[in-house]
């Protein structure tokens, strides 16, 4: 447990502080000052400056910041946010965006340059050497011999030995199918991992055609590449997860402005807290997959324009450039984006109950 909170807060860490060093190095390059650069929300517990930046180490881990000079309102200084040409502020917001997508590709680029499954790509279309197999039980049918002795998806098959004892290794998922095709209506056992430990089950098959054992198994392939290939693979790794995320968030947001609302199957802290745990179990390589997820997620949800987020302040810059002197005043502007992030943390403080009710 405790290794699973430390993992925890160094993972909303990582994910907080290259977004806002997106922010922050932008603003620095574009010569506005930066006047705090923070880690979590007040209280703070620690603080030091340096040249013209405060840096700060808060009490609230869920989040963090950058204060830059006229950002809240009209500053007519040189190096003031808020008279910078629209291109140059929308670089600063739209910079905590590319560096979560930059973390991402990162992460998945050294995963994939050691020895990483893929997550959404074939082991055969990643290229590279695989230097290890495993079939994972992904789905459990109703009432099948699987299920009568207990696999669960994500029970790793090592084994199946027919009813004379002897064993056949199950590598990959053709190894599954035969064995079980060829074997209808026999007494087998079967050898599984869940969770590290080692379990056995005793079964018999049943006369299905295409799934006499009753579940669906995937290949899990620890693929590694050459460095040089690496960058590329983790490249398309990251854009399919991003559409994959971006169509997520897509039917998420239609349920919640259409039918009013919210997903099972969205998570909040206290959802990443477990699969942090479950990350952690799995070893070093789930955890830079689990991260990258989550930086991609980040990216995309941040740059919806909506109040309070990257999009909803991006949106603002445009519509200012538009509509000029007859646009909203940007005081008006700071309290519509401070209703945004009063009902963010709504949004969030129902979806932290529904992890609670579905977790515990």
């Amino acid at each position: 447990m405790i290794l699973t909170i430390i993992v925890f807060i160094l993972i909303l860490g990582l994910l907080i502080i290259a977004h806002e060093f997106g922010h922050f190095i932008v603003a620095k390059l574009s010569g506005i000052k930066v006047e705090e650069f923070a880690f979590g929300f007040p209280p703070t517990i620690w603080k030091k400056k340096k040249g013209d930046t405060v840096y700060k180490i808060n009490a609230l881990p869920l989040g963090g910041y950058v204060k830059m000079l006229g950002e809240d309102e009209s500053v007519e200084k040189p190096r003031s946010y808020s008279i910078q040409p629209p291109l140059k502020k929308v670089a600063v917001v739209v910079a905590g965006v590319v560096m979560n997508m930059i973390l991402a590709w990162f992460l998945l680029a050294i995963g994939f340059s050691v020895g990483m499954a893929p997550i959404l790509s074939s082991a055969q279309s990643v290229g590279g050497t695989v230097i290890k197999t495993s079939v994972i039980v992904a789905d459990v049918k109703a009432d099948s011999p699987a299920a009568k002795i207990g696999l669960r998806a994500e029970d790793q098959i090592n084994y199946i030995a027919d009813q004379t004892g002897q064993k056949v290794s199950i590598g990959q998922g053709t190894d599954l199918t035969a064995f079980t095709t060829n074997h209808k209506g026999q007494r087998i056992t079967v050898g599984f991992t869940r969770g590290g430990q080692e379990m056995t089950a005793t079964t018999v098959l049943s006369s299905d055609q295409t799934q006499p054992l009753g579940v669906a198994a995937v290949d899990n392939s620890i693929v590694r590449v050459p460095v040089y290939r690496a960058p590329w693979v983790a490249l398309v790794e990251t854009g399919k997860i991003f559409k994959l995320t971006f169509d997520f968030i897509g039917g998420l947001l239609r349920n919640i402005f259409v039918k009013g609302q919210v997903s099972q199957d969205v998570g909040g802290p206290v959802a990443i807290y477990m699969y942090t745990g479950i990350a952690v179990k799995l070893g070093v390589m789930a955890v830079l997959q689990f991260v990258a997820i989550l930086s991609v997620n980040l990216a995309l949800i941040n740059i919806l324009p909506l109040p309070a987020l990257d999009g909803g302040k991006i949106l603002f810059i445009i519509l200012r450039r538009i509509m000029g002197r007859y646009f909203i005043k940007e005081h008006i502007e700071n309290y519509i984006h401070l209703v945004g992030f009063i009902l963010l943390i709504a949004l969030l403080v129902l979806i932290t109950f529904k992890d609670i009710s579905k977790f515990f």
